[in-house]
């Protein structure tokens, strides 16, 4: 080999190391932006189908294993049935007990007998006018029971216990209570409860104490066969409820009066 030939050779190598050196920065640039690109946080909802279409339907025609929100117009389908066997669980039973317990320490509760009335009510609520049942995406929808001695409502996410102090009056179509509830709640520790049957499988509840008034709309535990349900089917994670409700002006007017009675300023 002349020193003419191996000098060449020696550039030759020196410029293929140099081109490499230039390239590889944008090869790890490019490899960069896709990793960073593959890397993104990505939220549970961006792979969940989220159904936000109110329809009429059949659940037995539906992907169940996606979340679905539908009017279960079946009266007898899974969902209804969870509705109809729902049980108060052993959280609540001792939850119920150490509210009694507080309650009861100075004070002996009224037992009562209900004579064949409704002990255990599930919440109404409107649709276009017409009353229908809820299946949440997350807890129970409010249900009450009156028991012989008390008064419990299940929320969502939590219960409400008092205690039966007086009994009103009681009739086949309805209940008047006065309750004993925390002092923190009310400062003579008083409620008042009106249980009424206003139409067939039909019952409108009035709750007070101080100057908050509540109404609902009720149905026993037998009546739930006559309501249509709109369910909420959440699969794999808690969704937004669903707002649509019709919005009951009796209950706007007795909150706007309570505001007023309280003092508060309207806007």
């Amino acid at each position: 080999m002349t020193r003419f030939t191996f000098i060449a050779l020696i550039l030759i190598l020196i410029l293929s190391c140099t081109e490499h050196t230039k390239s590889t920065p944008t090869q790890t640039e490019a490899t960069s932006k896709i990793d960073s690109i593959d890397s993104t946080p990505q939220t549970i909802l961006d792979n969940v189908e989220i159904d936000t279409i109110l329809e009429r339907n059949n659940p037995k025609s539906l992907d169940l294993t996606k979340h679905q929100i539908f009017i279960d117009t079946t009266r007898s389908s899974e969902f209804h049935e969870r509705i109809r066997n729902w049980e108060q669980s052993e959280l609540d039973k001792q939850a119920i007990e150490l509210y009694l317990s507080e309650i009861n320490k100075d004070f002996q509760p009224k037992e009562i007998n209900l004579k064949g009335f409704p002990s255990h009510f599930i919440t109404l609520r409107k649709l276009n006018n017409q009353f229908v049942l809820y299946d949440r995406c997350d807890g129970v929808d409010p249900r009450f029971k009156i028991s012989d001695t008390a008064f419990i409502s299940y929320g969502p996410l939590e219960l409400g216990v008092e205690s039966i102090s007086k009994l009103i009056s009681l009739t086949s179509n309805s209940i008047e209570l006065e309750l004993r509830t925390y002092q923190s709640k009310s400062n003579n520790q008083k409620s008042r409860l009106k249980i009424e049957k206003i139409e067939d499988f039909i019952y409108k509840m009035t709750y007070a104490y101080q100057t908050y008034n509540s109404i609902e709309y009720l149905t026993t535990v037998n009546g739930i066969e006559n309501f249509d349900l709109v369910v909420n089917n959440c699969t794999t994670m808690k969704m937004l409820e669903f707002d649509g409700f019709d919005k009951d002006e009796e209950q706007k007017k007795m909150l706007t009066k309570a505001k007023i009675q309280a003092g508060f300023r309207l806007m």
